[in-house]
């Protein structure tokens, strides 16, 4: 899969010096993104994602994280537009905060976090709707927004990394091996992700369950076997798109096969719901010059 971080080409510290002229573009053209075929999601995200894309789990870094998956190919996204618009009714956070990171830095031996920018996006540049900085190099109402964006995801993600360690604690990862079958043939492996075992989970005992339940973990676990049937979507558009170029004849259906997972059949679960527990992200803001 490509990373989410190759979103970046030039990731740097946001300086009010450096970067006092820059503004930035609406965000419509998600062009830097037709590379990438899966991006990290939070916990948080699970139930509208869930509607749109596989949900699976991969390696970042020292984490597993869950992430949406946008193609079966590397470097593949089938939910651009051919005018680089997003085709899906949602899109993830990890995508939309783009050109803008949080880097952790530690000072004093306390974790910390700072604004960084791609310096080399194309939503970057000397044109744009949104200027970074005042004359005076105050952030401007826009970036504040972002950051305050950036604040609250980094809170979801490192709740997510709860959540996930609750999955790694029950040994209910498993590695996931697909093959997708064309009908002219061609046969694509899918490797490197993670899903839920099915079989383990239901062998859970009465307490782990409840424990699932009163956490709202049961509620994302089900999302999770919700979203493989979206495998199906995902096959059509590679049909569509072997239709365009001539490789695929209309009319004719692909088929999945999956050597370690099954799509799960929608499956209702209630669940009560919890409160929230509200994180808080220290951020140096931006490099004052």
């Amino acid at each position: 899969m490509s990373k989410t971080n190759a979103l970046y080409q030039n990731l740097v510290p946001l300086n009010n010096r450096t970067h006092l002229s820059l503004r930035v573009k609406e965000l419509v053209n998600y062009s830097f993104a037709k590379h990438c075929n899966a991006a990290i999601l939070t916990s948080a995200e699970f139930e509208k994602a869930s509607k749109a894309y596989p949900v699976l789990f991969v390696r970042d870094g020292n984490n597993t994280v869950p992430c949406a998956l946008f193609g079966i190919e590397q470097g593949q996204n089938l939910f651009l537009k051919w005018n680089h618009q997003w085709d899906a009714s949602y899109i993830p956070a990890s995508i939309r905060r783009y050109p803008f990171s949080l880097a952790e830095v530690t000072h004093e031996q306390k974790k910390d976090h700072i604004v960084c920018v791609d310096e080399d996006s194309p939503l970057m540049g000397k044109q744009g709707e949104y200027s970074l900085f005042q004359k005076n190099g105050k952030q401007s109402q826009y970036l504040k927004e972002k950051i305050q964006f950036l604040q609250e995801y980094q809170v979801e993600y490192e709740n997510t990394l709860q959540f996930v360690n609750v999955l790694e604690t029950l040994e209910l990862l498993e590695p996931m091996s697909a093959n997708i079958n064309l009908v002219n043939g061609e046969t694509i492996s899918i490797t490197g992700f993670y899903t839920i075992n099915k079989e383990k989970f239901k062998s859970l005992n009465k307490d782990q369950y409840f424990e699932l339940i009163q956490n709202d973990d049961m509620k994302l676990i089900y999302e999770h076997f919700s979203s493989l049937d979206n495998f199906a979507s995902l096959i059509d558009k590679i049909a569509e798109k072997k239709v365009i170029s001539g490789q695929v004849k209309t009319g004719k259906k692909t088929h999945l096969k999956k050597s370690s997972t099954e799509s799960s059949s929608r499956v209702k679960q209630t669940v009560r719901k919890k409160v929230q527990k509200k994180g808080q992200v220290k951020v140096k803001d931006v490099v004052e010059g």
